[in-house]
């Protein structure tokens, strides 16, 4: 959340934690580009739940949130219609490849 400058308490349901990061998006471009970051997370944090009850293997949340990044831009660029961008620029601020800032 702070990569994406997000500022509110964490629910601990599911459905109302994904309708918080649509609240912080200021548009549906951003919108989306929040969704497809929301979607990269649950799916590497299951991800690494299953290798680590299978495989003994652990991630630091370092290494989480730069696989994070790594997938949501990866997804960004073949997925959405919007503006092509480096990995540092998605690093530094993904809400400008949206057009939100």
């Amino acid at each position: 959340m702070l990569w994406l400058g997000f500022h509110f308490i964490t629910p601990h349901n599911l459905f109302a934690h994904l309708e918080c990061w649509s609240g912080e998006a200021r548009g549906k471009k951003v919108r989306k580009g929040f969704w497809l970051v929301w979607l990269a997370i649950i799916g590497l944090i299951w991800k690494s739940r299953n290798d680590r009850i299978f495989n003994n293997q652990v991630k630091t949340i370092e290494e989480m949130v730069e696989d994070i990044k790594i997938l949501s831009w990866r997804w960004m660029l073949s997925r959405l219609n919007c503006t092509p961008c480096l990995f540092y620029e998605w690093c530094w601020d993904p809400e400008i490849v949206y057009g939100g800032s």
